[in-house]
């Protein structure tokens, strides 16, 4: 009995990755919320997150090369500057615990932002911003991400400021790829990367390669409305699980 309920959850989590990055391909994000709402079940946020960690890095590498031609450097950079800079009291609120109320405000924070987006006009000119919403933003961004492996804050900066569905994709990942290698480091010297996450991470890395080549070969019938659709869906169900999580349950990896 106890054998077949690990088998079932086994092969639960295996679909849930597989959707995940099927999402990611499409979207350049939202594979943490798909699989925190499913692994939160059985799994602490000390290893949900360092495990999205690592099927993400190659997910992003993958998709910032394929989309590369698209990337405006000169947008993405700074916005990764600070975004890195944030990862240091991110990773501290990941080891202590104390994340709660954190999540609770961000989580507001990512449904407001996410009915601007919505609110935006599709083929609308590309916005620039002010130096000081890009440093905010950047660090807010890094925080959340090292926390809890939320990408939402870096999605919304670049849906604003990106033309297309391309340039949105290759500047998201770019950034989230960049922010991965520094994650790297920082993981590995606070002991965050240990047996339990590897060995889970390598168990479920193929689940992630096929939700890539799934997303990669439908990207091509999702239009430019279709796609706004979809990153403003997940914004506004990743903000409202981190709000309801964290008010209504006392566990939780979103």
């Amino acid at each position: 009995m106890i054998d077949a309920i690990l088998s079932w959850s086994n092969a639960l989590l295996f679909f849930t990755v597989v959707l995940a990055f099927f999402v990611k391909a499409i979207t350049g994000f939202g594979q943490t919320l798909v699989m925190g709402s499913v692994f939160s079940f059985v799994l602490p946020n000390t290893v949900i997150t360092p495990v999205d960690f690592l099927l993400s890095m190659p997910a992003n590498a993958f998709i910032a090369w394929r989309e590369r031609r698209s990337v405006t450097l000169k947008t993405a950079l700074p916005f990764a500057l600070f975004s890195v800079i944030g990862l240091l009291p991110g990773v501290y609120l990941l080891r202590m615990g104390s994340d709660r109320l954190l999540k609770a405000i961000l989580g507001l924070v990512v449904v407001a932002m996410a009915i601007q987006v919505a609110a935006g006009k599709s083929g609308a000119p590309v916005k620039k911003r002010h130096p000081a919403v890009t440093v905010l933003v950047g660090l807010i961004s890094g925080a959340l991400i090292g926390a809890f492996g939320v990408g939402a804050l870096t999605a919304v900066y670049f849906k604003n400021t990106t033309r297309d569905k391309h340039q949105f994709r290759a500047n998201t990942t770019l950034v989230l790829f960049l922010e991965n290698i520094c994650r790297l480091v920082i993981y590995l010297t606070t002991g965050i990367l240990n047996i339990q996450v590897l060995t889970l991470a390598l168990a479920l890395s193929p689940a992630m390669a096929i939700g890539l080549l799934c997303g990669t070969k439908l990207d091509k019938y999702i239009d430019e409305r279709k796609m706004k659709m979809l990153v403003v869906a997940l914004l506004i169900i990743s903000g409202s699980t981190l709000f309801v999580r964290s008010v209504f349950f006392h566990g939780g990896a979103l």
